[in-house]
């Protein structure tokens, strides 16, 4: 009974926590904010998480790694790639409608990337599996086009998830987010468009 009782006590914290993160933010969110939320005592809270870091870290790493499952199963065999690719998108949007825990992991992965405990980020992992469907789906529609599959995930991430992705390591990175995104917001690429130098193409 014990055990049970400390599985939902932490429970509620995750829920509470989801809620304050998602509404204000990493920054904007205090330990004292979701103890009231959860009417606890801080003894009853600090028995679960030794710090708001914690907090967060444990909501990345639990709501995170469904939202990153959710991401991969776009890449699953015998689903048609296209028609994956759509319905994953349309899965990962709803999911986060309607889960605080998803969208306060999302905006605590991009507010606060230090706190995941992966080498990728979670925005990172998100488009990496969405860039593998979309080759596929690219692959099987000569309609697509060859737009980057890595710039169609990014926009796919934004437009449908309304994240900010991480700002560029440096001007080379960012020179070539940017060429990526604009071949794939701009007309059909001409042949070539993964040339190194963005001039060639």
């Amino acid at each position: 009974m014990t055990q049970e009782r400390a599985v939902r006590t932490r429970q509620q914290v995750l829920d509470a926590a989801a809620e304050e993160f998602a509404a204000h933010g990493y920054l904007g969110t205090t330990l004292l904010d979701v103890i009231r939320h959860t009417g606890m005592t801080k003894g009853a809270l600090y028995g679960h998480f030794s710090s708001k870091e914690e907090l967060a870290a444990a909501l990345i790493e639990e709501a995170g790694g469904e939202l990153s499952r959710r991401a991969a199963r776009a890449g699953e065999p015998d689903t048609a790639a296209v028609r994956a690719l759509r319905e994953t998108v349309l899965d990962l949007a709803r999911h986060l409608r309607e889960d605080t825990r998803a969208r306060s992991a999302l905006r605590l992965a991009v507010e606060s990337p230090h706190l995941d405990r992966h080498d990728l980020g979670l925005v990172q992992r998100i488009c990496l599996s969405l860039g593998d469907a979309v080759t596929k789906a690219q692959a099987g529609d000569a309609s697509t086009g060859g737009y980057p599959p890595e710039a169609v995930a990014r926009l796919l991430v934004s437009v449908f998830f309304g994240v900010p992705h991480p700002v560029p390591d440096d001007d080379t990175e960012a020179a070539r987010q940017f060429d990526d995104l604009w071949a794939a917001v701009s007309g059909p690429p001409r042949d070539g468009w993964a040339a190194a130098d963005p001039q060639e193409r």
